[in-house]
């Protein structure tokens, strides 16, 4: 029995060693899609230029307003956003 067993653990550390290599490659294949992923681009609804810089108000080329504020809470919005998420006011 002894001879058996031993084949039998062979056998099952080789499949357990294939099943980690599998799961390590999954991993790494979603980790890279996830990297891959480029973050929204953030674009001035007037001009359409791309705006680098963050947290700027108005675009640097055409002057267009990229931040709406609440007249309720004072607190500034980018101009895809249509409420205010602490109050829910409209922006406008």
């Amino acid at each position: 029995m002894g001879f058996k067993d031993d084949i039998l653990n062979r056998i099952k550390n080789e499949v357990s060693w294939k099943a980690g290599q599998q799961i390590s490659k999954g991993i790494d294949a979603a980790a890279s899609k996830i990297l891959q992923k480029k973050t929204p681009e953030n674009k001035c609804p007037k001009c359409n230029k791309v705006i680098t810089e963050t947290g700027l108000k108005f675009c640097p080329d055409c002057g267009g307003k990229l931040m709406y504020t609440c007249s309720k809470c004072n607190v500034d919005y980018p101009t895809t956003k249509k409420f205010c998420t602490q109050c829910g006011e409209a922006l406008k």
